[in-house]
This record gives C-alpha cells, structure tokens and sequence, in this order.
C-alpha cells in the first residue's frame, strides 16, 4: 500500500511529463512541416501557380499523420485545402468548436498549438502559422496588413497516443516489476533485519513468559530491536535475581515453621486448609496435596488432635473469623491407648491491606506433658507433706514402742525360769510376751520404713538371686492361696544373672504384689510368675485372672493411701511403697489391667542401678 501511494504520484508524472514530450514532438514535426509548406506558398504566389500549391497541400496530407492542411485568409475562409470539399468554407472563431478552443481564450494565452476533437470524434494536433504580410506580398496585399492568412496544420494523435500507451504498459510493466522486485528486496531486508529479530525475541520472552529465566537473548546490531532485547535480558536478570531472592526468604520462612514443634495450619473462611508444617503433617498418615484444600474438620479427624463435634461447634478458627480477634481453648481429648491428652489450640487472624480477616493460623501445642509434670510437682509436694507427716508421726510411735520392747524384753529376763507352767494363771505369759515382743518389732520395722521414704534410704545392699527370693516369697503364701482355691504357677528363670538390691525390701515388693493378686481373685484363680532376661534388664511378672483394675485407677494406684478394697483390709500403701523400693534400685513397674480379665504388674530392674 505505501509503494502503491509513493508509485501512483510518480507514474502520473511520468505519464503526463512523457505525454508533453510527445505532443512537443508533433509541435517540432508542425513547425518543420509549416514551414516547408510556406516556403511552397511563397513561390507558388510569386510563380502565379495556386493550383500547383493546392497540389502541394494535397501532396502533403498524405504524409505520415498528416489529417489536412488548409489555407485560411482574414476572414476565417478556406482558400487551398488538402481537402477539396473544404475549399471556400468559411470558419467562425467563436461558433466552430476546432476555433473557439483557441479563441475564446485571451490573445496571450493562445499558442500556436492545440488538441482538438475534429467531427470524427478523434483527437487532433493543430498547428497554426501566421503568414505574414512580407514586402514581396506587397503587389497582390495591401501593405498596411500584419497578416495575410493562417496556415493550418492538423496531425493524427492515434500514433503517438498509441505509443503513449505502449508506453505506459511498458513503464507499468517495469513498474510491477519493480514493485514486485522491491517487495521482494524489503520482505528480505525486514525479515532479515526485524522479523527475524522479531520471531527471535518472541521466542525467547515465550519461554521466559514460561517461567525459564535463565534464557538470554542474543541479537547482534545497534538497532532499537537490539536494544529492546539488551533491555529484556537485564529485566529478565532482574526478576531471575528477585525470584530467587523471594524463593529464598520463602524456603526460611518454610523451615522455619517446619522447625517449629507445635502443629500449625492456615485455614481460609470456608475451613479449607490453605497450608501446613511439618509437625503437622508428619502425623497424618496421608500426603500434603491430600491435605491441602480439604476441610479441616475432616483433614484432622486422621490427626493426633481429632475434632469431635464439641469441638466442631466451638470451633475457635470460626471464633477468630466472626470476632476479628484471638481465641484460644484447652481441648482434652483420649487417645487410641485410652490416654487423656491436653492439646491448646491458640487461633491468630491474618488481615489483608483493608484489615478483613481472610485467614487465620491454628497452632495447636500438646501440654499433656507440662500436665503430668504439674502432676508431678502436685504429687511431690504431697509426698514433701506426706514425708514431714510420717516423719514425725514415726518418731512419735517409735518412743512407746522403745519402750515397749524395753519392757517386753525385761520382763522376759525376769521371768525366765521363775515361771510355773502348772499355773494356771499365768499359763501362756511366755507366748503371749513373744508374741507382743514380735508384733512390738513389726511395728518398728513398719516405722522405720516409713521415715525410709521420706528420706534418702541408707539401707544396706548386697548381690540378690532374684530367682530365689522370689521362690521362697511364693512359698510363704502357698497356704493362703490354696485356701482360696488359687493355683501359683512359677516360670523362674535360672540363668538370670545376681542383681545388687535390698532383699528384704525386694522380699516385701513381691509379697504385696503377690498379695494383691490374692486378693483380686475371689474363688478358683490362677497367677502366674515369670522371670527373664531382656539384654541388661531383670524382668519380673506377677499376673493374675482377678476383677482387674478400672482404666481411670490405673493412673493412681501408685499414690499413697489410694484403694478400693473394702474397709480394713488395705491402708492404700502397699504399691506405693513397692513404687518407691524399685524407683530406689533404678526400676520401674508398671501394669496392664481389664476389668473382669485380671491384671499384670511388670518390674524391671537394671543389672548395675549405678
């Protein structure tokens, strides 16, 4: 189209610039022709002989483009023609269309030529040269005339317009060709020097559009395209840089949620979780994309904090949404092990640029821990107090009985010999004071044991076979156990290795024990006994098919003066006692119980407590 608006201007120059060329042409042709044909007319007038000139003309109409020459006097009539039947025709200079073409024009504008229309139709050259009234012309015009005639020349255009046109399919031609030749010339150039650098940089921002910055454009030269690819390639740098800058403040801020032991996740307004750590996710048994997007009621119900629909209802996430604040709720829950958990649940809003909440962060932190540790603290200071307690209670009954034992053992040295046993009266004294001296002793050694365990124990030690002091404690209660129709099964093992303990206090551990899997089975029972090795442990078992233990005493019944038999029967000290005997020898007991299936007490005791 631009060559087409550039090309238009010049051919139409050309073709008019051309045209005035040729008709300059018919004007030099005219000029050389008028004269020749006025040289004639001259002698022919002076020879007296116009017929031989209207020969001439004649003569000379049959030239090459030649369409008539005639003679025209002053007053517009035709005298010699090239064409007989216009002789003596007479032609007006405003009515005739071939004259008025010149003569309706003012005297300086007019030329000696013009294109006439003739009655054919047809365009026609005419020539017009005056002849002038000349001294010699003087003897046949008056000598006061400028001018004697016009002679009229008219020349065929077909030729030179056929020529013209020639000439124009020729330049047009050359024009298409050109045309066509220099589009040929600018799509290579531009393909060469813009489309190519074009497609080139489409290309390459493509696959930067694409996410792989680490591509370069390349384009040689000093134009505005390689300018544009120079200025790409440092804006690519730029956000290459800026990437991997963002990438890295976002893999920190990643690790350091991930570092955090607490469980933390994002939900939006619709309960989706939007994102999680590791300490989260680590105890689900699906994957992160699983978790993502899914509800968090439903996300957490496979989680070590599942919601139950208290917690549903109450749910703090949709507190923080509706009151645009913190909240925070103790949530406790039992695990699969039948374990009371203690989980804090703490909800922080995240606000966009206007201040709406369209987040909030879950953190959920296990303080079941810190809660047994509080426990803990709780149960020691109630031994503190329970220690001061006995302590002082101990040393209060520890004097009557001093004195007791004193008494006993002076009357027995003063009665020794000196009594009658055919006395009726005092029939017995001996008895009964040994047996006031021995229950006199088990009291003391019960004191004793108590001020033990409010303070640091001294008691001697010395290598124990645990085999066999376990076996001589079976034998001492077989009696009780076959009154009560149980059956005491040993599995003792004979390679298990010396342990250094107290045996006595080892002695009394296994004879509560035994003694609570007595009185666990009302009528026909069974308990089983087993010893075994397990690496650098001493393994000890005493398991009974009794009542068993209900799930929410298992976590008491090693506290002081906790029982659930009957009035009189249990102080509530024995396990607690046997608790501390083995926590001193660095062991530890614990126990698997169902309620109407029995219980099983396990001890495992350290080869070397040190």
């Amino acid at each position: 189209m631009a060559l087409l608006l550039v090309g238009t201007p010049f051919f139409l120059f050309f073709y008019k610039f051309h045209g005035e060329q040729l008709v300059g042409g018919l004007d030099t042709a005219a000029n050389s022709l008028s004269q020749v044909v006025s040289n004639h007319l001259e002698t022919a007038m002076m020879n007296r002989t116009p017929h031989a000139f209207e020969e001439e003309l004649t003569a000379f109409s049959k030239s090459l483009d030649v369409e008539r020459v005639f003679l025209l006097d002053l007053k517009g009539k035709v005298r010699a023609s090239s064409d007989p039947l216009a002789t003596g025709k007479v032609y007006s200079k405003q009515e005739d269309p071939s004259c008025a073409a010149c003569h309706r024009l003012p005297p300086a504008q007019r030329g000696k030529h013009a294109v006439i229309t003739n009655v054919n139709g047809l365009s026609v050259f005419r020539h017009a040269t005056p002849i002038l009234n000349q001294p010699r012309c003087f003897s046949c015009h008056e000598p006061t005339q400028r001018l004697n005639g016009m002679l009229i020349i008219d020349l065929s255009m077909a030729n030179l317009q056929k020529g013209l046109n020639s000439d124009v399919r020729h330049m047009l031609g050359l024009g298409f060709v050109m045309l066509l030749v220099t589009i040929a010339a600018l799509h290579l150039l531009i393909d060469r020097l813009v489309l190519q650098k074009l497609k080139k940089l489409a290309k390459t921002s493509l696959q930067i559009s694409q996410g792989n910055l680490a591509e370069v454009i390349n384009i040689p030269g000093n134009d505005e395209i390689t300018h544009l690819a120079e200025n790409l390639n440092r804006m690519t740098a730029s956000l290459k840089k800026s990437f991997e800058e963002a990438k890295h403040h976002k893999e920190y801020l990643e690790d350091v949620i991930n570092s955090i032991a607490d469980e933390i996740i994002v939900v939006d307004r619709d309960r989706r979780v939007v994102l999680a750590n590791s300490a989260y996710l680590t105890k689900q048994p699906r994957i992160k994309d699983d978790i993502i997007g899914e509800a968090c009621f439903l996300a957490s119900q496979e989680s070590s904090v599942p919601c139950n629909q208290e917690l549903i209802m109450n749910c703090p996430v949709m507190c923080s949404f509706e009151d645009s604040g913190l909240s925070k709720k103790l949530y406790t829950f039992m695990d699969a092990d039948g374990n009371d958990r203690f989980v804090e649940l703490h909800c922080f809003p995240l606000r966009d640029r206007h201040g709406d909440i369209y987040q909030v962060i879950e953190v959920r932190r296990d303080i079941t821990e810190r809660r047994h540790l509080e426990a803990g603290l709780c149960h020691s200071e109630r031994l503190a107090s329970l220690g001061l307690l006995v302590s002082g209670v101990s040393h209060e009954i520890n004097n009557p009985l001093a004195s007791i034992i004193a008494g006993i053992q002076g009357l027995r040295r003063r009665l020794n010999g000196k009594i009658n046993k055919s006395d009726a009266d005092i029939e017995g004294i001996e008895e009964y004071l040994s047996l006031i001296y021995k229950e006199a002793l088990r009291a003391k050694s019960i004191t004793e044991r108590l001020l033990g365990l409010s303070q640091k124990s001294d008691s001697c030690t010395d290598l124990v076979n645990i085999s066999k002091s376990l076996s001589e404690t079976i034998a001492l209660l077989r009696f009780q156990a076959a009154g009560q129709n149980v059956a005491i099964m040993e599995d003792l093992s004979d390679d298990l290795p010396m342990i250094k303990a107290n045996d006595s206090a080892l002695r009394q551990v296994f004879l509560n024990l035994i003694l609570n899997a007595l009185q666990a089975i009302t009528k026909n029972g069974t308990i089983l006994i087993k010893t075994w090795l397990d690496k650098q442990v001493v393994c000890i078992s005493i398991e009974d098919d009794g009542c068993g233990i209900d799930r929410k005493d298992l976590k008491r019944i090693f506290e002081p003066f906790i029982s659930r038999k009957p009035f009189g029967k249990g102080t509530g000290l024995g396990l607690f006692i046997s608790d501390h005997i083995i926590r001193q020898l660095r062991g530890e007991i614990t126990v698997e119980s169902e309620v109407g299936k029995g219980s099983r007490f396990t001890i495992s005791l350290p080869i070397n407590p040190e």
